[in-house]
């Protein structure tokens, strides 16, 4: 053979070889791959995941026969389990295998099991054990296969523990609504002697309690021996008027546990109170009409209604096996509570909301008053009267009046007009066609624009507001908040400045009549902002923190606080001057449907802007700002006896009685013809 053909064969035989040497490969790669998968008894991993699976989905037969000799309770136990603890979904989750031996494999397992009763899953971990026996893989099982703590004598449990109603406090934890010891007092009807004594000591000790007591006694189906209640106070307010009412024949007192508020009515609108559900209410909570149950009626305790009470408290634990299901629980698992209940914190004041209890005493009518932090809006304080009535203070929409003044006084110094600045205060004047009047129909002549505000003219304000016209007094009117969105967790209203269509509405929006509407909330607002130069939306509970606010016009806070000052010391404000106190404010009296006037007071003391509404009251400076002043001189004697200062002479006792006087208008009493069948009078 010659060499060339030698070369060529050795040549072919390398790439036969080379072939064949990577067919091999080929074939034996594809044999690996097409090896059958691990099954569960010949492989300790799919052992394991095959009984984790069948125990997943409650296939416990399954489960058993992968376990080597179960006992006679396997399956009992895992039923168990599942029928204590009501697992909506069980998830087991296996980690690598940690066998220290060959023939023998342990595997971590999480067990999680969802519940509705929780707000997250239950976990705990356990092992479980595999050894191989004869070529075969089995489980070995116990009961701390199922939980580590599991035994003999022991099987799974839940109990649950119904939560107290959490308490509503004020800004600095003082409890506003929460569990405290109550007194109730009442008659029983063979023991009372004089009917008109007990309703005038009632009267006397609790006022408003009154009127309940003189239609029980008064009732034609009273019974022998029951006891008739009239008022619940807390112990504290009991103690102080115990003597007064139970010195009287037949005037007895019940003492419990109860719900109640820190005294009797104190700020009852904004917290609330619990009572027994009504047949309406039960049906609108889907119970059945037998069923009793106290829930909140109104304000926070009705708005927060699931948060104050949550759901029930739940432990998962386990139990001796004493065929007892409702024994107690011997190791507790887990505690939990799918919907968590919490405290309610309010921004309220206990000084603030306490001086506005007190300067309403004996202060009959319809009422409403507010009091805001000038430096944020957190509402400091709130009532409402009648307490059987709604909540005016936060929810009434009411033309503002002449109050609405401060807005167009603060446009008009942004306009450049000083407060020294010569104006006219004619009795009367026409503004667009529109006829405005003074209250009385009195003038002031020339005077400047100080005088004009503390006099509170509406003449010189319907012309100042012409001149600014609809935009400028528009755009004014939203420094202060009007038409902002701003609302609290209650039920509420703010301002409202509907563009004027014409110069005569202009001229009657500028002294707050017309369409301009207002909350007593909103009005406190507007009188922080004033003194402080920048407007805060109200807020109510601290959780919310102030969140709104609008600059107003720059370099005009000195100017206005100087204009509300001199309505107090020197205009149609002076009953609400006190003496040594700094007060400045602003009267109304607002013209409503149907020749109703309501009398405003808005002012500010010592960081507290405030608002009063009495509707229907008439005169402001005669009528609100006598409360206003009330409320100072209360305000100022509780912070003075709590930081140890005097807190001066002139602060009433507790028993002093307001007065409310119906004598028809002030000086800013607005007189102006309607600009159509809806429009009001200014």
């Amino acid at each position: 053979m010659r060499i060339r053909d030698l070369l060529a064969l050795l040549v072919g035989l390398a790439v036969i070889g080379g072939v064949g040497y990577g067919a091999w490969l080929w074939l034996t790669d594809t044999v690996e791959a097409e090896e059958p998968a691990a099954e569960p008894g010949r492989d300790p991993d799919a052992t394991a995941a095959a009984y984790l699976d069948a125990w997943e989905q409650g296939d416990h037969l399954a489960m058993s026969r992968f376990v080597r000799e179960p006992p006679d309770d396997f399956i009992s136990r895992h039923v168990q389990m599942r029928e204590a603890l009501q697992p909506q979904r069980l998830t087991l989750t296996a980690g690598d295998d940690v066998s220290d031996v060959d023939g023998r494999a342990i595997f971590p397992v999480e067990v999680a099991l969802a519940v509705d009763y929780a707000a997250e899953p239950l976990t705990w971990e356990v092992e479980l054990e595999l050894i191989r026996d004869r070529g075969q893989w089995n489980v070995i099982w116990a009961l701390t296969t199922i939980h580590p703590e599991l035994r003999e004598q022991w099987e799974f449990g839940r109990e649950s523990e119904a939560v107290g109603r959490q308490e509503i406090v004020a800004a600095d934890g003082t409890v506003l609504s929460g569990r405290r010891q109550l007194v109730t007092f009442g008659f029983e009807p063979t023991g009372i002697a004089d009917p008109d004594e007990v309703v005038a000591a009632f009267a006397a000790a609790i006022p408003g309690s009154e009127r309940r007591a003189e239609r029980e006694l008064n009732r034609g189906d009273l019974v022998d021996g029951w006891f008739y209640p009239i008022v619940t106070v807390p112990e504290q307010r009991a103690s102080q008027v115990r003597s007064q009412l139970l010195g009287l024949p037949g005037v007895l007192q019940r003492t419990e546990q109860g719900r109640g508020l820190y005294d009797e009515g104190f700020a009852q609108h904004v917290v609330g109170i619990v009572a027994e559900a009504t047949a309406e209410q039960l049906e609108q909570l889907d119970l059945p009409p037998d069923t009793r149950i106290d829930i909140g009626q109104y304000g926070l305790e009705r708005r927060f209604e699931d948060e104050l009470l949550g759901s029930d408290i739940v432990r998962v634990g386990l139990r001796e096996r004493n065929g007892v299901t409702d024994g107690p629980l011997r190791v507790v698992l887990a505690e939990t509570q799918a919907n968590p209940s919490r405290t309610i914190t309010t921004t309220l004041d206990i000084q603030v909301q306490q001086a506005i209890e007190n300067a309403l005493l004996g202060v009959g009518g319809s009422v409403g008053i507010v009091a805001v932090a000038v430096e944020d809006g957190a509402v400091l304080g709130a009532a409402s009267r009648p307490l059987t009535g709604y909540n005016r203070a936060l929810e009434g929409r009411y033309p503002p009046g002449s109050t609405f003044k401060i807005v167009t006084a603060e446009a008009v110094l942004a306009d450049g007009v000083t407060i020294d600045d010569p104006a006219e205060c004619p009795a009367e004047t026409t503004v667009g066609g529109l006829a405005v009047r003074n209250a009385g129909n009195v003038g002031h002549g020339d005077v400047d624009l100080r005088e004009a505000f503390a006099r509170s003219c509406n003449t010189t304000f319907a012309r100042y507001g012409a001149d600014l016209g609809a935009d400028e007094l528009t755009r004014a009117a939203e420094r202060f908040g009007f038409n902002a969105d701003w609302e609290l967790p209650l039920t509420s209203f703010g301002g409202s400045f509907p563009a004027p269509s014409d110069i005569a509405e202009v001229g009657a929006a500028a002294f707050g009549q017309a369409r301009v509407e207002a909350s007593v909330a909103h009005m406190a607002s507007v009188a922080g902002a004033a003194s402080s130069g920048r407007w805060h939306a109200p807020y109510l509970l601290v959780e919310d923190a102030p969140s709104l606010s609008r600059d107003l016009s720059p370099d005009v806070t000195d100017d206005l606080t100087a204009l509300m000052r001199a309505v107090v010391t020197d205009g149609t404000g002076t009953e609400a001057d006190v003496p040594d106190r700094e007060v400045i404010g602003k009267t109304g009296t607002a013209q409503a449907q149907g020749g109703v006037e309501h009398a405003w007071f808005v002012g500010v003391y010592d960081g507290v802007a405030f608002a009063i509404l009495v509707e229907d009251g008439g005169a402001g400076g005669q009528v609100a700002a006598p409360i206003g002043a009330r409320f100072v001189r209360e305000l100022a004697a509780l912070r003075g006896r709590a930081d140890g200062t005097d807190a001066g002479t002139d602060a009433p006792t507790d028993t002093e009685e307001g007065t409310r006087e119906d004598t028809g208008s002030e000086d800013d009493a607005p007189a102006v013809e309607d600009l159509d069948d809806d429009a009001d009078g200014g």
